[in-house]
């Protein structure tokens, strides 16, 4: 199947999983209704700057409520009611409201691409992103930013493409603790510019990795071995000893997306309706009706299992 997102390259499969479901999610679905609806009011020049300004405050706020759960959903909301970021190359940002929410435009001398052009032409042609757009048809801009996404949470040591872990979380000791002092954090007061870059590296430490403390004097190297057998063990407890393939195999996608081809064409069509009509397509209608239900309870668990 053309759109089945478990057929990707590696360094796009789990992206388009996640892209895949979130278009699919009823809640998000709902997000997006009452974004488009204010994000309307606050492009028509009909209505009164005053609501288009509150409206436009309305939306940044309920980016930012839903950028904080799930960043994923946060960029999709950039590419589907775009407010652009422009930041020139020295880092000063131009051109953008205050209630602006991005896609963040940053050109850097000796890009291969040209970001600034490719989001001219992506504005030029309002042909925005939206939740019937399938992975194989969205804009390269939004593709590496919902990839970047992804490798803040991607265990693999090297990034396939670039071969390095340059854009995502670096697995080593951190320094956070070297010059902290959270006695005179709290007893100054307001926070100075050292003191706020505390609090961000602290929650970045909090939402990006498992912090863990082993004893700086470890006398001798099997001292280590053995302080960092009990580390690797406790990190390990939690976890499957195999996994299956990360957000469902290629047979699941396929039964995943059929079903909401299916439940596209024919309104108001079950998702048990569309099981029946999936295994009456695929099978025999000679099929005895026991093996007809084993067949349907099959790609139910596929379905459920995406």
């Amino acid at each position: 199947m053309k759109n089945n997102p478990a057929t990707l390259p590696e360094n796009e499969i789990n992206s388009g999983k996640i892209w895949s479901l979130l278009r699919f999610n009823e809640e998000f679905g709902k997000d997006v209704d009452w974004f488009s609806e204010r994000y309307k009011r606050s492009k028509n020049k009909r209505v009164k700057q005053e609501n288009r300004e509150t409206a436009l405050t309305d939306c940044r706020q309920k980016y930012e409520e839903i950028n904080k759960i799930n960043p994923f959903a946060g960029i999709a909301l950039q590419w589907m009611f775009p407010m652009p970021i422009f930041i020139k190359e020295n880092s000063d940002e131009v051109h953008s409201h205050p209630n602006s929410w991005g896609p963040i435009i940053w050109p850097v001398k000796g890009d291969k691409i040209d970001v600034l052009k490719e989001w001219k032409e992506y504005e030029a042609s309002k042909q925005w992103l939206t939740l019937d757009t399938g992975w194989f048809s969205i804009n390269e801009g939004f593709k590496r930013a919902f990839l970047h996404q992804y490798r803040q949470i991607d265990s693999r040591p090297l990034n396939p493409i670039t071969k390095d872990r340059s854009d995502a979380p670096f697995p080593h000791e951190t320094d956070f603790f070297n010059d902290l002092d959270l006695g005179a954090l709290i007893s100054q007061g307001d926070l100075n510019e050292e003191g706020l870059a505390k609090v961000l590296r602290a929650d970045e430490l909090k939402n990006k990795y498992r912090v863990f403390a082993v004893p700086r004097h470890l006398p001798t190297k099997k001292a280590v071995d053995d302080a960092f057998k009990t580390l690797i063990k406790s990190v390990k407890v939690s976890f499957p000893a195999k996994a299956s393939e990360r957000f469902g195999t290629n047979v699941e996608w396929e039964d995943f997306m059929l079903l909401k081809k299916i439940q596209a064409e024919k309104k108001n069509c079950t998702k048990k309706e569309v099981i029946v009509i999936m295994a009456e397509q695929r099978s025999s209608l000679y099929l005895p009706s026991e093996g007809r239900r084993t067949y349907e309870t099959r790609i139910k668990l596929n379905i459920n299992s995406v």
